[in-house]
């Protein structure tokens, strides 16, 4: 059977945004940022993760599995404020999909010897939520009955 490992996310998610640039007139070279906002999200996935243990012998087991890591990651966003009931429970409008795996990826693996690279499939999915906005996710090593 499969190894497991699950993180649940209690904020909003986040999209990936596009870098900004910036000349650096000193070095004669362009500078690529984020958004503070965006470096915010990130500290606080790390915080948690730290807070709840989660980078322990048992992630570092399953992202070490031979044939690689599946991942399943859910998306719950909050509906804009304005909305007092949700008509269709998936999210079909922004934020992309692949920039909300992104950022969750990049938060988790940020400043880890190992890379996201690791994970081998993915099975992801948003939803709209009234409250209680998050991201879950799982990871599972790959084996032969995968």
């Amino acid at each position: 059977m499969a190894k497991e490992w699950h993180f649940v996310v209690p904020i909003q998610p986040m999209a990936t945004p596009r870098p900004s640039f910036r000349y650096d007139q000193k070095n004669n070279r362009a500078v690529t940022y984020y958004d503070d906002r965006y470096i915010g999200y990130m500290t606080e996935v790390q915080k948690l993760l730290k807070e709840q243990d989660l980078l322990n012998d048992q992630f570092y087991e399953i992202m070490a599995s031979e044939l690689g890591v599946r991942a399943e990651v859910y998306f719950y966003l909050k509906v804009p404020k304005g909305q007092k009931k949700i008509n269709n429970i998936m999210r079909t409008s922004a934020p992309d999909i692949d920039n909300l795996l992104k950022a969750i990826l990049d938060s988790i693996f940020k400043g880890l010897s190992i890379k996201d690279s690791r994970i081998v499939m993915v099975q992801t999915a948003k939803f709209q939520v009234l409250d209680n906005p998050r991201t879950e996710i799982t990871l599972r090593s790959v084996d032969d009955g995968n």
